[in-house]
């Protein structure tokens, strides 16, 4: 080849390899640009109204914090069951949102119809009273459904379940004129941190545009019992 025709080559020979080094540059940098979190779904028509401002102050860019999963991302935000059927098979709305991070997911529901102390009836293991941000509260616990889904298709079967954790807020101090009720829970065999429970109360409940915010005060986490048990005698 003649000498201009040369470096004409080898000009051409260079611009295919650095292109080709920004393609490989730039699939890396996406490979380890972090997923971003989710954002909450649109509403639909049988979404609660208040659905959108209830996924806007649960799904904080900070929660994954709040949770004790700072690793994880949210996955799923979106609206909580929109519906409850009473015994006479009525139908009544729910004001709920739901957020999933990892395994963990929470639960928001406001309830103007229900107080603190109709929330002690539910579930099981001591109710804990405490005041959280000034208001009274109480906790709960309730078993969860597992299912177990066959990979290679097929019906699903139920599975032994785990645990929820329930803390529910009066919305007013005295624990009257309604409630707001978080709820946490895994999608594995783990059990979720109740202690996280307040901790999301505190940074959700005075982004809430009804919350009674008059007499805030720091939380009080009831402390959980003590278990005591004998020492069984040596052999």
């Amino acid at each position: 080849m003649r000498p201009a025709a040369q470096v004409v080559s080898a000009l051409a020979m260079g611009a295919v390899l650095i292109a080709g080094f920004l393609v490989l540059q730039h699939q890396e940098d996406l490979a380890n640009r972090p997923v971003a979190a989710a954002s909450c779904q649109a509403a639909k028509a049988d979404d609660s109204p208040k659905y959108p401002a209830l996924c806007a102050a649960l799904n904080r860019p900070d929660l994954p914090d709040l949770v004790g999963a700072p690793l994880d991302q949210v996955t799923v935000a979106g609206p909580g069951p929109s519906h409850w059927t009473n015994a006479d098979g009525s139908k009544q709305v729910v004001d709920s949102a739901e957020v999933q991070i990892g395994q963990l997911s929470v639960r928001l529901t406001q309830d103007d119809g229900a107080d603190v102390t109709d929330a002690e009836v539910l579930g099981s293991a001591p109710h804990q009273r405490a005041p959280v941000l000034g208001h009274l509260s109480t906790t709960y616990e309730m078993n969860t459904i597992g299912f177990t889904l066959p990979l290679g298709g097929g019906q699903s079967s139920r599975a032994p379940g785990g645990v929820a954790e329930n803390l529910v807020i009066g919305k007013h101090p005295d624990g009257h004129g309604g409630s707001y009720e978080f709820t946490i829970w895994r999608q594995d065999t783990g059990a979720p941190d109740r202690a996280s429970l307040y901790r999301i109360a505190e940074a959700v409940l005075p982004t809430l545009p009804d919350w009674d915010a008059a007499s805030a005060a720091p939380s009080a986490p009831a402390p959980v019992p003590a278990v005591t048990s004998s020492p069984s005698a040596a052999s």
